[in-house]
């Protein structure tokens, strides 16, 4: 009996030692949201946007984190993980939650960071104390120290960094470790713990030069700065996709079953199963709206539905483009859509992105998990839900391009690197909560003018002062997720003009700037300027005009018309100045006309020319 008993008291220990899954806890939704696309649904730092961002992600399941408060070779402690998670590392593409996610969501991820290393943080780490730091800065003593401990062997004289061992500029890029404000005290605790799984050792120092170490490095990063623009691709990014070539069009995470299913180029469905009913038995959006009949007419209406004629037609007609290529990939992504294809089917090769592009894979209907009852169960119909259809990734094998693709370090596609690097990503919102608000169909962005009006704001004031009227104009982009516009396809005019009392224009008093990013392709591709606006932030345009030309000026007049297609119209037109075939040119101009077609004004404004009292 006393056997038995020790038995089961060995079982349920074991049991209670047992590890338990990251994806079992509480925190997961929270995860799932603000963390997996870099670190990844098994948390080995081989997320989705692994490729993109700057710094590598922290590979959870070895347990070895370099901004610790204990010694070395011990596990942080649960403070130091939320210290991580609250303020991020500053200079790299981790951003903090500190406002953003609650203190209980916050304690959650610790546990799921725990979760993934379990063994490693079978221990509690002995915490270091630092000592009492002095009133005094004594950076010059610093100095000293700097060459005497050998900093500069890795680091360099000034601080500038080394290739070879790996350190970056001091003086010019932020100090990473997380912190709530005091660099100072972040610095001498890096100094004392070391940092795990680099070259850099703990030191141990009496306190005054632990404290004058700290104040030369906080005088070599007083200068130091965010990049200005964080879309900007790294060169080690570059250069690592430039050896791992990405597949275009894919997407490029390590979770197995989203990889199988999304990982790869489509391969034909292959025969339907006698499960399916005939109306389920097809790819056909036709067939889809039978049930799902709201969801196929907001995509009736969508650039999605129309992927496939809006002038790609013409690029292949032109040879341009073949089949198979990354253009296919994500214009028309079924193998039954390519014509080299057995399975071609002609009529679903014009339904572009079609339903079954995003939703069949081996005759399984797949999407994001069900929030109502709306649809009955049908036996035989198999359905899988999956998270992805809820985040960015899901969007990116087609609105991001590789890194080695960079032209001046940003992809000509790099919708999601902006996102990822913007304000939206650590707030939690997703591409859908924007363009598939209350999963809609529509897909609404640049080709539709109130959703253009919701991303921007256009501010001015007009004075006149000895007759000269002075106008600032200020647009921000307040709405979009990424750059305004994304991509080097559209473009924004925005004009600013002197009017008379009748709204009239006044001659000669008026002013444009293009917004958008210029790339031009001559034996490679050129960027020739970039003027698009980062999400949260604004440009200002300030012009005076002299008497003469204001004299019956009241108001000035601020305009935002936008052009979709600006680069297409700009190639169509390109083309269609050379020699071509009948059908070819009569495909151009079908597709030229569409995209002069599609400029609107999205936003006017005007302002009364105010004149200065006179005190």
């Amino acid at each position: 009996m006393r056997a038995v008993v020790l038995a089961v008291v060995a079982c349920v220990s074991l049991a209670a030692a047992a590890p338990t899954a990251p994806q079992t806890l509480a925190g997961w939704m929270a995860y799932d949201r603000y963390c997996l696309s870099c670190h990844g649904a098994s948390g080995d730092g081989r997320g989705p946007a692994a490729p993109f961002t700057s710094g590598k992600p922290r590979d959870f399941t070895a347990g070895a984190y370099k901004w610790r408060s204990t010694v070395v070779g011990e596990p942080p402690t649960d403070d130091d993980l939320r210290a991580a998670i609250r303020h991020g590392a500053p200079g790299t593409s981790m951003p903090g939650f500190d406002q953003i996610v609650s203190a209980t969501e916050v304690d959650q991820l610790v546990a799921i960071l725990k979760a993934f290393a379990p063994a490693e943080f079978a221990r509690r780490g002995k915490v270091v104390a630092l000592p009492a730091a002095p009133a005094a800065v004594n950076a010059a003593r610093g100095a000293e120290l700097w060459t005497q401990q050998g900093c500069d062997r890795c680091h360099g004289d000034a601080g500038r960094g080394n290739a070879a061992s790996r350190t970056y500029d001091l003086t010019k890029q932020l100090l990473r470790r997380p912190r709530n404000s005091e660099a100072r005290a972040a610095i001498a605790m890096t100094i004392t713990t070391g940092l795990t799984g680099t070259g850099m050792p703990s030191y141990s120092l009496p306190a005054a030069d632990l404290w004058a170490l700290a104040d030369h490095v906080v005088a070599l990063n007083a200068k130091a700065a965010a990049p200005r623009d964080r879309s900007v691709l790294s060169a080690d990014a570059v250069a690592a996709d430039a050896k791992a070539k990405l597949e275009l069009g894919t997407w490029p995470g390590t979770d197995a079953e989203e990889a199988r299913v999304f990982g790869t180029p489509l391969a034909p469905q292959g025969t339907p199963p006698a499960t399916l009913a005939p109306a389920q038995a097809s790819l056909s959006s036709r067939q889809c709206a039978r049930c799902h009949a709201k969801q196929a007419r907001e995509w009736t209406t969508s650039v999605h539905a129309a992927a496939s004629v809006w002038g790609l037609g013409a690029r292949e007609l032109d040879h341009a483009v073949e089949e198979g290529t990354s253009c296919n990939r994500c214009h028309t992504p079924l193998a039954e859509q390519q014509a080299g294809s057995p399975a071609f089917d002609s009529a679903l090769r014009a339904e572009g992105v079609t339903c079954a592009g995003c939703h069949v894979r081996d005759w399984v209907r797949r999407g994001p998990p069900r929030r109502a009852p709306s649809l009955l169960p049908a036996s035989g119909y198999p359905l899988v839900e999956m998270a992805i259809y809820e985040r960015s990734d899901f969007c990116m094998p087609c609105h991001q391009l590789p890194p080695r693709t960079a032209v001046n370090g940003k992809p000509l596609l790099n919708t999601y690197k902006e996102w990822l690097e913007g304000p939206y990503m650590a707030r939690g919102i997703q591409c859908q909560h924007c363009h598939m608000p209350n999963r809609e169909h529509t897909w609404l962005g640049i080709h539709d003018r109130d959703t253009v009006r919701q991303g921007i704001r256009a501010t001015a004031t007009a004075k006149r002062t000895n007759d000269v009227v002075t106008v600032v104009a200020t647009l921000a982009n307040i709405g979009a997720g990424h750059f305004l516009p994304t991509t080097a396809t559209p473009a924004l005019v925005w004009r600013i003009e002197l009017v008379d009392a009748k709204g009239t224009p006044i001659k000669g008093a008026h002013d444009e700037r293009r917004i958008g990013r210029v790339v031009l392709y001559k034996d490679g591709w050129q960027e020739t300027s970039d003027t698009r606006i980062p999400p949260g932030e604004s440009t200002t345009i300030a012009r005076a005009w002299k008497a003469g030309r204001t004299a019956q000026a009241t108001a000035a007049r601020i305009t935002v018309e936008v052009h979709p297609d600006a680069f297409y119209e700009g190639l169509y037109t390109e083309r269609l100045a050379t020699k071509l075939p009948a059908a070819t040119r009569a495909s151009y101009e079908t597709a030229l006309a569409r995209a002069r077609g599609s400029h609107y004004i999205a936003e006017t404004i005007e302002v009364p020319i105010a004149i200065p009292s006179k005190r």
